[in-house]
């Protein structure tokens, strides 16, 4: 079993996520790891997963036509578990798990399932439709993930090691979940095309000050205010056009297109860094 990177940090909050399932999954022991790859795929009876492998951010084929599947499980040729996951709420997903089910289908297994992880916290069209035709492809929504990851230790079900990650995990997961499904309603005042990359904005932010102050006056625009002490410090304004964030009353950065806040990113967090209080 690879060694599971704890002291990797991910740049992107959606890889950062999967990374803590990852490691639940790589350091926990045979009865852990089990009870969540069976809650994953829906399958009480899986076998095999204590001599699975576990990969991150695994690539299949190379270049341009590569494709990156966020968490790869492999049990030998008996199976393959593919888990692609984003953090906006009703997004398109269908071309990534398309291409994510082809990749652990051809990856020489005999039973390929993909898990797809998003914020809906019902399935969404996508994964029915891939899931037709006799295809394993399951949707979970991250409100389940960290329910499994607090659930399991309340009842007794987990000691020793198992029991020290899930508390981590379970401290990670919940104020960044909680935070995910307070932010729900702001979803709706993005373009789909662009609400994983709000999400990455938002969270960025909310790494330096939690829980911000949202304000929605009635003309279906809000405004995010960073630090949650409602000073307009760092702010995000939404539903006139696409997201707008502006730095300590500086030049506002219009997020139009993934590739604009890649290429703002890092203006904007060193800019947030600089002026919101030092988180306690």
């Amino acid at each position: 079993m690879p060694v599971p990177r704890l002291f990797e940090a991910f740049n992107d909050p959606a890889e950062q996520w999967v990374h803590v399932l990852g490691t639940i999954l790589q350091m926990c022991g045979p009865e852990t790891r089990k009870a969540l790859v069976a809650e994953l795929v829906g399958d009480p009876m899986i076998e095999g997963t204590d001599a699975m492998l576990v990969r991150e951010q695994r690539a299949f084929g190379s270049g341009d036509d590569a494709t990156v599947v966020d968490l790869v499980l492999r049990n030998g040729a008996a199976w393959g578990i593919g888990i692609v996951a984003g953090l906006g709420f009703g997004v398109d997903r269908a071309a990534r798990i398309a291409a994510a089910q082809a990749a652990v289908a051809g990856s020489g297994v005999e039973r390929p399932i993909l898990v797809v992880i998003t914020s809906d916290r019902r399935p969404p069209a996508e994964v029915e439709a891939a899931a037709q035709g006799g295809a394993e492809v399951v949707h979970k929504s991250w409100l389940r993930v960290r329910d499994w990851v607090q659930e399991r230790p309340e009842r007794g079900q987990a000691t020793g090691v198992d029991l020290a990650v899930l508390r981590e995990a379970e401290y990670y997961l919940t104020p960044r979940v909680a935070e995910l499904y307070r932010a729900e309603g702001l979803f709706a005042m993005v373009r789909p095309e662009l609400r994983d990359t709000f999400a990455t904005l938002f969270f960025d932010l909310n790494e330096l000050a939690p829980a911000p102050t949202v304000l929605n006056p009635t003309d279906g625009t809000a405004v995010v205010n960073f630090p949650r002490t409602g000073d307009a410090t760092v702010t995000v304004k939404l539903g006139e056009g696409d997201p707008v964030v502006r730095v300590a009353g500086g030049e506002p950065v219009v997020v139009g297109s993934p590739e604009a806040y890649v290429a703002a990113r890092s203006a904007v967090v060193t800019g947030a860094k600089r002026v919101l209080p030092p988180r306690k």
